[in-house]
């Protein structure tokens, strides 16, 4: 999880301040938010964790008769299962009958006709007397044929001709299709088929009209095609068996997978639901119950509350207000540790993920019951697979883990009190939870969600194991169902977390290591584009992130947040990329021909265009804010010296606000690092011999600068910060610029050597360009 987002966008209802009033009042309404969260959070965790109770009477079977009237108390919506399963059954005769094509049938028949013919008219040509149906000329014609039906073939001597008229046949056959329709009956085949390419698995849906059915239509349908050729009454009809038979149908009935969709089809309609108003009788006293009444009846069961229940209710509010004060402790104590993110931003996070999975973790709750087979709460297996463990590891990746923990123990104990004060399944959610927290490990993409839930199902496992260890049992089928329920909770979990990780990512402006390394991806459009339009840049942006990672790291900030802030930094340069000394050919410099006033317009306005880039990709607010505030207000000193020299008294003196960047200044560490390792990055390039000595004088140097310039005024980098920081780039430039030996027979410096003998050497490239310190 990032640590590092900027307030204004990651704070959203919880730190940003009111826009009008009176002088004071948005200070008092930033004041009061966070605590109408907390208000909002114990209401709305005491309704979702409070046990809801159901009758304790027995209960009105079918059949049975009535010991009183049944009134529904309240608006009810129940299921109707006639309506269902009917709705169900022409859902599933929506579906065609799916048909297999063979697109290479007509390429074998083909194949096998002209092969035979071949050897057959060889053959023929050998027997004596010629044109004779000898063994030799039988045996070279390999399909399947009856003795008159080789005569006549004999007869015209295998000819060509005949050949290609039973091919063009076959092909023409195949063309409009052969089905088998064995294993369908006619009726179900009279709205169409869905036909299906084997080789390419493309769908297309077609009249049955027009296919010819294998079999005796086949055949009649070869025998009219033979009409007007050499071939007798007698021999066509031989002919046209002997085709039909090797005729093999490319358009075969798929029962299995037209069953499957129509099942698939079928299971997809939702059940219908039938309202029963408030008031109506649903069965007298003394009457008959039917299964319809039943049914009615235990929907209103399953709708009251008990009175008793308030009392609990307020054990539960107690519970939750004391929460609300260990996040708000937790939430001070975070800033204290990280420096970067506020207590409002941590507070409203922790009660923000709290809210939403409280109310999942009800509607799980609610549903569990539905499936339960007692009334008297939720006792059934199914109440294994309830997701407890979904919002302790959303907070885990939105607010790190110190937070996740705290919330793994109130969770835990609330899901104890909605079980009815079950330590078992308090025990089974703080394990699930943990298990998940740390299952997360280091996150390198969102298939690792997948691995978590199976962590999370095997935590599950172990609690289920153990309760029914301390419980002494029960064993048997029960212990079974409740193991797959517990499996099947873990992966609940998993798909839970993985549906709403994207929701907190966008109202909160959060940016997680999930999303972080997916931005890392260099085949991204911006990143791409960087490379193609802005080598230089590019490079530059990539050492970048490598150096602000190694900083980051070392003064524990967010590491994966500096990289990744470090590739968009510059995505502003493909704009004017000629303007940059790092894209420019050498020897040319678009800025020889500028005023240096229009030259520092330029380089400063990368940093907008940067910005309105990123917010058009829908980059998160920390990347905006990177691109904005990772030059500050630093000086452009190249072209503000450059000024000073052609300063004409008679127009005044050169304002310096005009050679400075918009700003703002960086506003948490991870920014005033990537300002750090971007001068040092870009000074580095214009060391002749980059030693350890000089390497870290420039180092000091960038450092002492922007102290002196006030840059980081507005971020919480101490001194020691500052010192680690220089470490840890120091170390890093200096392995970038290792020694290697000199390679035996070649003298790649003899023209560096040249130019210091003559000294005629050029200005350092760097130097003299927009990137100079």
């Amino acid at each position: 999880m990032s640590d590092d987002a900027p307030e204004r966008r990651r704070t959203f209802h919880f730190g940003r301040a009111a826009t009008s009033g009176a002088p004071g009042e948005p200070s008092r309404r930033q004041q009061l938010r966070p605590w109408l969260w907390g208000a909002a959070y114990v209401l709305v965790t005491t309704m979702a964790f409070s046990p809801a109770l159901s009758f304790r009477r027995g209960a009105l079977t079918p059949g049975t008769v009535s010991p009183r009237d049944v009134v529904a108390p309240r608006d009810l919506i129940v299921p109707d299962p006639e309506a269902t399963a009917r709705r169900r059954a022409e859902a599933s005769a929506e579906v065609l009958p799916l048909y297999e094509s063979d697109p290479l049938a007509g390429a074998r028949f083909e194949e096998e006709i002209r092969a035979s013919f071949g050897r057959a008219r060889a053959a023929a040509a050998r027997a004596r007397p010629r044109g004779a149906v000898t063994s030799d000329v039988r045996d070279a014609f390999t399909l399947p044929i009856g003795d008159e039906a080789l005569q006549s073939v004999a007869r015209q001597g295998f000819s060509k001709e005949l050949e290609d008229r039973f091919v063009a046949i076959g092909l023409d056959l195949y063309r409009v299709g052969v089905v088998d329709h064995r294993d369908l009956p006619p009726e179900g085949r009279a709205r169409g088929i869905t036909v299906r390419d084997s080789s390419t698995g493309r769908e297309t849906r077609r009249r049955d009209a027009g296919a010819v059915e294998y079999g005796n239509e086949t055949k009649s349908a070869v025998a009219a095609r033979l009409v007007d050729g050499p071939l007798s009454v007698r021999e066509r009809a031989e002919v046209a068996a002997f085709l039909a038979a090797i005729l093999r149908p490319n358009m075969t009935y798929d029962a299995a997978q037209t069953a499957e969709r129509r099942d698939r089809a079928a299971r997809s309609v939702e059940s219908v639901f039938t309202r029963i108003p408030r008031g109506k009788v649903l069965v007298r006293r003394g009457d008959e119950i039917t299964p319809r009444t039943a049914q009615w009846i235990a929907a209103v069961r399953a709708s009251a509350s008990d009175p008793s229940s308030w009392v609990k209710v307020t054990g539960v509010m107690v519970l939750q207000v004391l929460a609300v004060l260990a996040f708000w402790l937790d939430a001070r104590r975070q800033r204290r540790r990280k420096r970067e993110r506020s207590t409002a931003v941590v507070f409203g996070t922790v009660l923000a993920t709290g809210i939403l999975f409280a109310l999942v973790t009800r509607g799980a709750f609610a549903l569990a019951q539905a499936l339960s087979p007692s009334l008297e709460g939720a006792s059934g297996a199914v109440n294994y697979a309830i997701p407890f463990a979904a919002g302790p590891i959303v907070v885990s990746l939105v607010a790190g883990m110190g937070p996740a923990l705290l919330v793994a123990l109130v969770h835990a104990v609330g899901a104890g009190v909605l079980m009815g004060l079950s330590f078992p399944f308090a025990l089974f959610s703080l394990v699930g939870s943990l298990a998940g927290i740390y299952g997360l490990g280091k996150v390198r993409s969102r298939s690792v969600l997948l691995t978590m839930g199976g962590m999370v199902g095997a935590g599950n496992l172990v609690v289920i194991l153990a309760i029914h260890f301390l419980s002494d049992g029960p064993w048997g089928w029960e212990f079974l169902w409740d193991a797959l329920a517990g499996v099947a909770g873990g992966l609940t979990v998993a798909m839970v977390v993985a549906l709403l990780l994207p929701v907190f990512e966008h109202l909160f402006s959060v940016v997680t290591d999930i999303r972080l390394l997916e931005l890392s991806n260099q085949n991204l459009p911006l990143l791409r584009n960087l490379a193609l339009e802005a080598p230089g840049t590019y490079q530059h942006s990539l050492m970048l992130g490598h150096l602000a990672e190694a900083a980051a790291e070392a003064i524990g900030a967010d590491a994966l947040l500096a990289r990744v802030s470090g590739y968009y930094h510059d995505i502003g340069k493909t704009r004017m990329p000629d303007y940059f000394i790092e894209n420019q050919p050498k020897g040319f410099n678009r800025h020889d021909r500028l005023e240096p006033s229009m030259s520092a317009l330029i380089i400063a306005a990368h940093v907008k265009e940067g910005a309105e880039m990123a917010i058009k990709a829908r980059l998160p607010e920390p990347i905006v804010t990177a691109i904005r505030e990772h030059h500050g207000t630093k000086l452009i000193r190249y072209f503000y010296q450059k000024a000073l020299t052609r300063m004409d008294p008679s127009q005044g003196p050169v304002q310096e606000t005009e050679y400075r960047y918009p700003g703002p200044k960086p506003s948490t560490r991870i920014l005033g690092i990537l300002m750090i390792a971007d001068a040092v990055e870009a000074a580095s390039r214009t060391l002749v011999e980059p030693t350890p000595a000089k390497i870290r004088a420039m180092i000091r140097a960038i450092v002492d600068d922007c102290l002196r310039d006030g840059q980081f005024d507005e971020c919480d980098l101490t001194m020691r910060d500052l010192a680690t920081i220089s470490d840890a780039l120091e170390r890093t430039v200096t392995t970038v610029f290792h020694h290697r030996i000199d390679y035996p027979g070649f003298d790649f410096n003899r023209e560096r050597a040249r130019r210091r003998t003559t000294g005629t050497g050029a200005a350092p490239t760097e130097a003299a360009g927009p990137k100079a310190v």
